[in-house]
C-alpha cells in the first residue's frame, strides 16, 4: 500500500513538474503584448509633435496622395482667413504595421487622421510563413471578446494565452523585398490579409481611444493594366489553348464569340487572373462596362505577383470602415466611375492630377461639415 501511495506521489510530482516548466516555457518564450504580433520593432520610433490638426497616413500611395494636401487645404479653408495645415507622415516602403508603430509616437494625435496605403503589405517580411498556422489561431484567441477583455486588464496572461512562435525583428529603416517569388507569395497570402485587416481595426481603435476622427481611403487601381503573373495552379494545358482562341476571335473582330466563350472559362478557372483581365477587355469592347469593371477588378485580385494594392485589400478597407462606423472616401469608386470616359492614370499606380484635385474637392467638403467650417 505504501508503495502504491508513493508511486502516485511520484507520479503526481513528475507531472505537476511537467506542467510548471511547460507552463514556465510557454510563459519565457511569448512577449507580453494584447495584439499578438507575429513581429516586434527593435527600438521604438522616434518622438514625433504636429503642427497641424489633419494627418495624412500611408504607404507611397499616401505620400503621393500628400503631395496634393495644398488643394485639400484650400477646399477645406474656403471663407477661413488662414488656410488649414495639413500634415504628412506617409513614406514609400511602410505598411500599415510601420504605420501603426509611427502613430504611437506621436505626442499628440491630429483632429483628423486620413489613411491612404495598402499596395505596399508585401514588400517587407514582418512573419514567417511556417508559422502561418500559429498566427491564424492566435488571432482567434484575440477575436474572443471574453480573452481580449481579459488580456487588456491583464497583458502579463497574454504570455500564458497565446502560442508561442518566432518573431520577425523589424529595424527602424524597412528592408524591401525586390521579388516576392509565387511560392512564397502564396504562403504568405492569407496571413498578410488577416494582418491587414487587424491593423486597420487596431488603427480604429486607437484613433478613437486618441479623439480623432479617422478617415480611410480606398486605393486607386489602374483597371488597364494586365495582371503581371497568373498563379500556376490556375492555368493548364487547355485553358492556354481556349484563352489563344479567344485572343485570335478578338483579332478577326468577333468579340461576340470571344465573350461567349470567355464567359464559361471564367466559371472553369475561377483564379486566373488574365482571363479575367481578357474577359474585362472584350466586355468592355461590346459595351458591357459594368461586367468589364467586375472582371478588371478579379484580375487585380488574382494577379499573383504583389506589385500593388488590389480589389481584395480595397474590399477590406470597405468592410472595416462599415463595421466600425468610419468615414471612408472611397477614393478607388470615383476612378472606377470616370474610367470609361477618359484617360484615368498617367501611369501604372498613380491616377492623372486633374483626378486628385477632384478628389480633393470631394474629400474637402466632406472635412468642412466635419469641422463645421
Amino acid at each position: 500500500m505504501k508503495k502504491a501511495l508513493s508511486l502516485i506521489f511520484i507520479l503526481v510530482s513528475a507531472g505537476l513538474l511537467t506542467g510548471g516548466f511547460l507552463v514556465f516555457d510557454r510563459y519565457r518564450k511569448n512577449p507580453e503584448q494584447v495584439f499578438p504580433y507575429p513581429y516586434e520593432f527593435q527600438a521604438q520610433a522616434t518622438t514625433i509633435k504636429l503642427d497641424s490638426p489633419i494627418l495624412i497616413t500611408g504607404d507611397r500611395m499616401g505620400a503621393y496622395f500628400a503631395k496634393f494636401s495644398t488643394e485639400l487645404a484650400s477646399a477645406i479653408s474656403v471663407n477661413l482667413a488662414k488656410p488649414i495645415k495639413i500634415q504628412s507622415l506617409a513614406k514609400n516602403g511602410h505598411g500599415l504595421h510601420r504605420t501603426l508603430h509611427e502613430l504611437r509616437s506621436l505626442v499628440q494625435w491630429p483632429q483628423i487622421l486620413i489613411y491612404q496605403g495598402a499596395s505596399e503589405e508585401f514588400q517587407e517580411l514582418k512573419f514567417k510563413p511556417e508559422n502561418a498556422n500559429i498566427i491564424k489561431k492566435n488571432f482567434a484567441l484575440y477575436k474572443d471578446d471574453r480573452i481580449e477583455t481579459a488580456l487588456i486588464l491583464y497583458p502579463w496572461l497574454s504570455r500564458l494565452v497565446y502560442e508561442p512562435h518566432s518573431r520577425i525583428k523589424l529595424e527602424e529603416t524597412p528592408s524591401l523585398l525586390v521579388d516576392v517569388p509565387e511560392s512564397d507569395y502564396l504562403a504568405r497570402l492569407e496571413t498578410e490579409l488577416l494582418l491587414f485587416e487587424q491593423q486597420l481595426i487596431q488603427l480604429v481603435n486607437l484613433s478613437k481611444d486618441r479623439n480623432s476622427l479617422l478617415i480611410l481611403t480606398t486605393t486607386p487601381l489602374n483597371l488597364d493594366i494586365a495582371p503581371r503573373k497568373v498563379c500556376e495552379f490556375t492555368s493548364t494545358i487547355d485553358m492556354e489553348k481556349d484563352l489563344s482562341d479567344i485572343n485570335e476571335e478578338l483579332s478577326a473582330n468577333n468579340p461576340k464569340a470571344a465573350y461567349a466563350r470567355s464567359s464559361k472559362l471564367i466559371e472553369l478557372y475561377a483564379g486566373n487572373a488574365q482571363l479575367f483581365f481578357t474577359h474585362g477587355q472584350i466586355s468592355y469592347r461590346l459595351g458591357l462596362v459594368d461586367e468589364a469593371k467586375k472582371a478588371m477588378l478579379q484580375a487585380t485580385a488574382f494577379d499573383c505577383e504583389p506589385w500593388r494594392a488590389t480589389e481584395v485589400y480595397n474590399s477590406i478597407i470597405r468592410k472595416v470602415a462599415r463595421n466600425h462606423q468610419v468615414i471612408l472616401f472611397d477614393f478607388s469608386k470615383l476612378l472606377e466611375n470616370e474610367w470609361n470616359k477618359n484617360t484615368t492614370f498617367f501611369d501604372e499606380l498613380y491616377p492623372q492630377n486633374l483626378y486628385y484635385d477632384k478628389g480633393m474637392k470631394q474629400l474637402g467638403l466632406v472635412i468642412k461639415q466635419i469641422l463645421k467650417l
